[in-house]
C-alpha cells in the first residue's frame, strides 16, 4: 500500500515548505543510488521521496492532495510522478548540486550556437558615404529547407534511450565516494530526438547548405576596411541553437569622380579661361546631387573652392579648379587671345 507523502518525508501535515525541502534533501542524500549501488530498496525510497517532494513542494498540488487523499490523488495524477533516477537528477539539479558540490543534472539535448561567418561586402563610395541598404548573397550553411531548421521530418518524437534529454547519466562509486558522468546519447547523437523522426536531409541537425540573401544596412560614413557586425545572421545553430554573427569587411570601390579624405569629398572642375578671368557660376556634381557654385573672378588653376555641408555627415565638398583653353580655337578666338596678350604686355612696366 502506498504510503502517505507526509509520512514518506517524515514531516507534519502543516509543515512549511522549507521544512519539506530540508526533509527531502536528507532523504535524497541517504537513499541516493550512488551511495547505495545495487540496493533496489534504497532506489525505490529515493524515487518515493522525489514524488512526495514534487507534490508537497507545490502549493496547488499539495492543496489538492490534502483534499483528496493519496488514493484519489494517485488515481488522477499518479503517472505524472513516477520518475526514473535520471529524471529526478535532471528535475532537481539545483538541489543535488548543493548537496554534492557538482551538478547532478542532465543538461538536455545538445544544441550548439552557429559559428560566426566572415565575408566581404563591396559598395560604391556614395553608399559608404551616405549610408544605404545592400542585398548580399551568401553561400554556405543555412537552415535546412526540408525541415525549416527543426531537425524533424514531421512531428518530433523524443529519443527512447535518453527520453529527449540528449544525454545519459552513468553513476558509479568508489571507496565511499560517488559521482555521476553525463555523456551524449549514442542512440540519437545528442539531439534528444528519435532517430526515426529525424530529417533525412540534415540528419536531425536542422542545418543545410545553400544560398541565402541578407539585407545589410550600411551606416553613413562607413570607411574602406571597416567591419560591420550583424548579430544572429551568421550560420544557423544546431538543433535549435542560436545563430552565429555575420562579420562583413567593407570594400569601397574607387570612384573616378570623387576622392575622400575623412568626411570631406574632393573633385575637380574645368573652368574656361574667360570664366576664370571674369567669374561666373558652374554646376558641380556632388555625392548628394548637383549644386551651383560661384566662380570668383581671377581664379587660377589649383584654387580650391568649398561647398559647405555637401560632404559626408558634416563634411564639405572641396572643388579643385582646372583652367581650360580651347584645343582648336577659331580664328576669332585666336584674335581675341592675341589682343589679350598685347594688352597684357602693354600693361607690363
Amino acid at each position: 500500500m502506498a504510503r502517505d507523502f507526509y509520512e514518506v518525508l517524515g514531516v507534519a501535515r502543516d509543515a512549511p515548505r522549507d521544512e519539506i525541502k530540508k526533509a527531502y534533501r536528507r532523504l535524497a542524500l541517504e537513499h541516493h543510488p550512488d551511495k547505495n549501488p545495487g540496493n533496489k530498496e534504497a532506489e525505490e525510497r529515493f524515487k518515493e521521496a522525489a514524488a512526495a517532494y514534487e507534490v508537497l513542494s507545490d502549493a496547488d498540488r499539495r492543496a489538492e492532495y490534502d483534499q483528496r487523499g493519496r488514493a484519489a490523488f494517485d488515481k488522477a495524477h499518479g503517472a505524472e510522478f513516477e520518475f526514473s533516477v535520471d529524471d529526478i537528477l535532471g528535475r532537481h539539479a539545483d538541489l543535488f548540486e548543493t548537496l554534492f558540490g557538482r551538478a547532478y543534472h542532465d543538461p538536455g539535448p545538445q544544441v550548439a550556437r552557429g559559428h560566426d561567418v566572415q565575408a566581404t561586402l563591396e559598395v560604391d563610395l556614395r553608399t559608404a558615404a551616405l549610408g544605404g541598404k545592400v542585398e548580399l548573397a551568401l553561400e554556405g550553411e543555412r537552415a535546412c529547407p526540408a525541415c525549416r531548421g527543426t531537425g524533424s521530418k514531421g512531428t518530433a518524437r523524443s529519443c527512447p534511450t535518453c527520453h529527449g534529454r540528449g544525454r545519459v547519466t552513468r553513476r558509479s562509486g568508489e571507496r565511499g565516494q560517488f559521482f555521476s558522468m553525463t555523456t551524449p546519447c549514442s542512440a540519437c547523437g545528442g539531439s534528444g530526438m528519435d532517430p526515426a523522426a529525424a530529417c533525412p536531409d540534415c540528419r536531425g541537425t536542422g542545418v543545410g547548405r545553400g544560398s541565402r540573401s541578407v539585407q545589410v544596412t550600411v551606416p553613413e560614413g562607413a570607411t574602406n576596411g571597416s567591419t560591420l557586425r550583424l548579430k544572429g545572421l551568421g550560420a544557423p545553430g544546431v538543433r535549435g541553437g542560436p545563430a552565429g554573427d555575420l562579420f562583413l569587411r567593407l570594400r569601397v570601390r574607387r570612384d573616378p569622380s570623387f576622392r575622400r579624405e575623412g568626411d570631406n569629398v574632393h573633385s575637380d572642375i574645368d573652368v574656361p579661361a574667360y570664366t576664370a578671368v571674369l567669374g561666373g557660376s558652374a554646376d558641380v556634381r556632388t555625392l548628394r546631387g548637383v549644386s551651383s557654385m560661384q566662380i570668383p573672378p581671377g581664379v587660377s588653376t589649383g584654387s580650391v573652392l568649398r561647398l559647405r555641408g555637401q560632404g559626408i555627415r558634416s563634411g564639405d565638398h572641396l572643388v579643385h579648379v582646372r583652367i581650360t583653353v580651347p584645343e582648336k580655337p577659331t580664328e576669332e578666338e585666336t584674335e581675341h587671345y592675341r589682343r589679350l596678350r598685347e594688352l597684357s604686355e602693354g600693361a607690363s612696366p
